[in-house]
């Protein structure tokens, strides 16, 4: 093989970033999380998912579209737009949710509309709370690319847990 590339890039302290959440309201810390006031996780690091809007029940995130997320044909592998998408989702009810609750998913269905090029555009994803129970939620989310044409939509279902600081955080 020839024509290799590198990729570098750094994240925080997954702790850090669990103490940092743990001390707010939710739609505290993903406000002071746009802000920059408090990293990202780890994997929005990585595919450098950035929070664009949050709302009461709805949030927006976007994600420049990047060479090494593509799969043999060449195309933006599914699996990263999955994970944007499923993030969007889960935020999306976590804004509404007390403290000290937390959620996360049980399934997520994801319909493909068009494929995604590795051409550096953002894609941005918007998911809205539909419901929240007891203990289920659920959510349904749209992503866009630059031209704001559909590339793919999505639901999930949400189990609503009890929470608190992950162990050594």
């Amino acid at each position: 093989m020839t024509d290799r590339r590198t990729r570098t890039y750094s994240w925080s302290d997954p702790r850090e970033v669990a103490r940092a959440i743990f001390a707010r309201e939710h739609r505290e810390w993903m406000e002071a999380m746009m802000r920059g006031e408090i990293p990202a996780a780890p994997f929005a690091s990585t595919l450098e998912i950035e929070p664009e809007e949050i709302g009461d029940g709805r949030v927006r995130f976007g994600m420049p579209l990047r060479e090494w997320m593509t799969n043999p044909a060449g195309v933006i592998h599914g699996g990263i737009t999955a994970t944007l998408l499923d993030s969007v989702l889960t935020l999306a009810v976590t804004t509404r949710l007390a403290r000290g609750t937390f959620c996360t998913t049980i399934d997520l269905n994801v319909h493909y509309v068009r494929p995604l090029l590795p051409s550096g555009a953002r894609v941005r994803a918007e998911g809205t709370a539909l419901h929240i129970g007891t203990t289920v939620a659920t959510a349904e989310a749209r992503l866009h690319d630059e031209r704001d044409r559909l590339i793919a939509h999505a639901t999930t279902s949400l189990a609503i847990l009890a929470s608190g600081p992950p162990a050594g955080a």
